[in-house]
């Protein structure tokens, strides 16, 4: 809340309220992300009419709905016009650090799971299957907009993160490197740039090479990467010296983790290294709240979850692997670079 906000101070049941109320602010930034209203007001403020009228909204309804997002500093109120704030700029879309895609995706998608959360903490399960009767990844899998949506909110976030881990971690020592599960290619495109000698390979599912071939291309990185579409419970491009995973881990629970990292132990050979990106669990909730907020995702998404480092060791452990070091990095959210090698003699 901004510091003028009247609410600063007041009694613990307006605090509440206000988090009570956080379904409308989920709903007012996803309104405001679709309607591509923090581009419109790039070039400067604007009436609410003449906002409507660019979007094609109603004057009066969407008035309302922007100064809701004044409430929340995402706009400011101007002599009867509505300006950008610098948090309603993150609403931008193609910036860097862009949220537009995470804003869609949260109002769009993930926000009518969250009313299963409740019946799966009483009886197990996910909160995206109570509501909609089927995993999430089948879900997108059976509706290709959704998926679309899904992949340009891990698209900003990757943009965001993939400096971080190239900032502290370094790949120049490997030659070939399967980003497994690697999305539209964003880290490997940080990656490569890190590591002029590097060779990657990216696997994921067909609906999204594509993409990442486009951006690898664009990059003018087409002859040092080679995309693969494959399953990974099933196999993956065997004989590199470095296999990448970022986050993916965490969309899985235990057993089936253990089968991802499984795929991954075969294809590899001695002196191989495996790298995990990942958010780790902090003791206390508050010394990472973003990998706590992230764990809360997997809970109501996936059914999976975020971990500590010794529960990674201990996944690894199952699985073949040996957890050498742990490299922090700059990241908000708090990831890290895990990185194991197979357990054994030729490790």
């Amino acid at each position: 809340m901004p510091d003028d906000d009247p609410e600063v101070g007041a009694p613990p049941q307006w605090r509440l309220a206000h988090l009570m109320d956080g379904y409308l602010t989920t709903q007012l930034l996803y309104v405001a992300a679709k309607l591509g209203i923090a581009d419109l007001l790039a070039a400067g403020p604007r009436t609410g009419p003449a906002i409507a009228e660019a979007v094609g909204a109603d004057p009066g309804l969407l008035g309302r709905a922007l100064r809701g997002l004044v409430l929340e500093d995402v706009l400011a109120e101007q002599d009867g016009r509505f300006a950008l704030t610098p948090l309603g700029a993150c609403l931008r879309d193609g910036v860097p650090g862009s949220m537009r895609g995470p804003a869609i995706a949260r109002g769009e998608l993930y926000y009518t799971a969250a009313a299963g959360l409740l019946r799966a903490v009483l009886h197990g399960g996910t909160a995206f299957e109570q509501v909609h009767g089927e995993r999430f990844f089948d879900h997108l899998a059976r509706h290709p907009e959704r998926e679309a949506v899904f992949q340009a909110s891990m698209a900003g976030r990757a943009a965001q993160e993939a400096g971080d881990v190239v900032a502290a971690y370094d790949f120049g020592g490997y030659r070939r490197l399967v980003d497994v599960g690697g999305g539209r290619g964003i880290l490997l495109e940080a990656i490569l740039g890190s590591a002029p000698e590097l060779h990657g390979v990216l696997v994921d599912r067909p609906a999204v090479v594509p993409e990442a071939r486009r951006r690898l291309e664009a990059a003018g990185l087409a002859a040092r990467c080679e995309l693969v579409t494959a399953d990974f419970f099933e196999a993956v491009p065997a004989g590199a010296d470095a296999y990448l995973l970022s986050r993916v881990v965490h969309d899985w629970d235990d057993a089936d983790a253990g089968r991802v990292l499984a795929t991954c132990r075969t294809a590899m050979p001695p002196g191989s290294r495996l790298l995990l990106v990942e958010a780790i669990v902090p003791e206390r909730a508050r010394d990472r709240p973003a990998a706590v907020r992230m764990d809360l995702h997997m809970l109501v998404l996936l059914g999976a979850r975020e971990r500590t480092e010794a529960e990674y060791r201990r996944l690894l452990e199952a699985s073949g692997f040996q957890l050498l070091r742990v490299v922090p990095t700059r990241s908000q959210a708090g990831l890290s670079v895990l990185e194991a090698a197979p357990a054994g003699p030729g490790r």
